[in-house]
């Protein structure tokens, strides 16, 4: 049948408007997609955001401490102190959520790297229909089998795995940081209870000549040849003593309630003899400052915070890119079972998402992610900055606590000669008994002193140890 005008003209506008029927739709797409790739052909840029937060150039020495050598000056072995640092060890449970963290964390890791697999599915269904008003029921049954994997061209993915990679490295290091803290406080309540026990026959020998000091003196007073005033001197000493045993007896259980915290015990059984490192620690050279740094587990956590920041920041930048994945999928169905086996069906698809069009989240994730990486750049700054902080600090008091334990040493060398010279002219009826029994208290005092500067210097050193990252 001949067209008319009219007719032809009609179909020609038809074509230009559907170019479907034409057959040029396959290729505008084919051509839409090439301009997509080219234009997304060289990638996300992988540098770092420009305005980070760098960590300080660390010194080449330490300021306080030597940098030259081996370490020295570590604490004898005892081993009631490292069968109760094990216990802890074992018991605590701060370790043990620190170890769950880490253990998390691995899961996690192996959750993201099954994202860069092959991800296969299994569904079946069944469905029965009727017509409203009248027919028969008809079944059916389908079973779909398939494996989908996503093709990661932009390594979006694996960018996400090494952002989780950089959180087990950081939560294995919340545990060793865990470990390192436990140990020094185990140690701390064992000295402590160790210079407790050794102060306290001191303290009642002190008392015990305050006692007869204060006896002493009243009677003096009522022969006239002391103020009344010396009444109350002696009084008040006396007060002193009584007030230093109390306390040291609350101090002994609140460092056993202490240590049973960190054993995990409600009523735990406190050393039978703990013994207190005898002399002072030697010197300590650890090494350089970037050196020692390095192992320290708060600063490998706040590094392990940067590394999956920019890993995150990076897997967000490839999320603007196209994504491709690839399907292959085996079904069959009917409404009989011997159906199944009549009607297979193959199918291999692919897809391509454009995740451009959605740009404003697109612009907010990305926001985000350098706001993280910032963050976390700022993070480790302060961290190093701050640990090389404490580290000088405990290195200016235990040179500070050195000069201490000499003067003590002195004053205690000046007592016992007092003390002697006293109890021979207290033989000789030169001097008074009160009066000998003041010079032995003022050495009893020297010899406390010292104790509890043993102490500090034995603690200083732990927490030397602890900051410096070692055992």
């Amino acid at each position: 049948m001949k067209k008319t005008k009219k007719e032809a003209d009609a179909m020609t506008l038809m074509r230009r408007l559907n170019p479907l029927k034409s057959g040029t739709q396959p290729a505008l797409a084919l051509g839409l997609l090439a301009l997509l790739l080219t234009g997304c052909a060289h990638g996300p840029d992988g540098t770092a955001p420009p305005n980070l937060a760098r960590p300080h150039a660390l010194p080449a020495q330490w300021q306080q401490l030597e940098s030259r050598g081996p370490a020295e000056g570590v604490a004898p072995a005892d081993a009631q102190l490292i069968a109760l640092q094990e216990q802890a060890l074992r018991a605590n449970r701060d370790i043990a959520l620190a170890l769950k963290r880490w253990e998390r964390a691995q899961q996690q890791l192996g959750q993201s790297q099954l994202e860069r697999g092959l991800k296969p599915s299994l569904s079946g269904s069944a469905s029965g229909s009727r017509a409203l008003e009248q027919g028969p029921l008809t079944r059916s049954y389908s079973l779909n089998a398939s494996v989908s994997y996503e093709v990661d061209l932009w390594q979006r993915l694996a960018h996400g795995e090494a952002a989780q990679a950089a959180q087990v490295a950081g939560q294995r290091a919340d545990w060793a940081a865990a470990q390192l803290l436990i140990r020094n406080r185990v140690a701390e309540s064992y000295w402590s209870l160790a210079a407790l026990a050794l102060e306290e026959p001191l303290i009642r020998e002190q008392l015990q000549g305050a006692e007869a000091v204060l006896a002493l003196t009243r009677l003096r007073v009522r022969e006239g040849k002391l103020l009344p005033i010396e009444v109350d001197k002696a009084a008040s000493s006396l007060q002193g003593l009584h007030s230093r045993l109390a306390q040291l007896q609350r101090e002994r259980v609140q460092q056993g309630l202490s240590l049973g915290v960190l054993l995990d015990e409600l009523a735990p059984a406190l050393p039978a003899q703990p013994q207190l490192p005898a002399g002072q620690p030697g010197d300590w050279q650890p090494g350089a400052p970037a050196e020692v740094l390095e192992r320290r587990p708060d600063v490998q956590r706040a590094r392990a915070q940067v590394d999956s920041a920019l890993s995150q920041w990076r897997s967000s930048e490839a999320a603007r890119y196209p994504s491709l994945s690839l399907s292959l999928g085996v079904g069959t169905g009917g409404s009989q079972w011997r159906d199944w086996l009549e009607r297979p069906l193959a199918t291999l698809s692919s897809s391509l998402i454009v995740p451009l069009v959605d740009w404003r989240r697109l612009d907010l994730q990305r926001a985000q992610s350098v706001n993280e990486v910032e963050s976390a750049a700022l993070s480790l700054r302060d961290t190093v900055h701050k640990a090389l902080v404490e580290v000088e600090q405990l290195a200016a008091e235990r040179r500070e606590l050195r000069q201490q334990a000499l003067a003590n040493a002195a004053r205690l060398a000046e007592a016992q000669q007092t003390e002697k010279l006293a109890a021979l002219r207290y033989e000789v009826g030169v001097i008074a008994r009160a009066d000998w029994l003041q010079a032995r208290n003022a050495r009893l005092s020297a010899e406390q002193e010292a104790i509890q500067l043993r102490l500090r210097q034995w603690l200083n050193q732990a927490a030397l140890q602890k900051a410096l990252a070692s055992a």
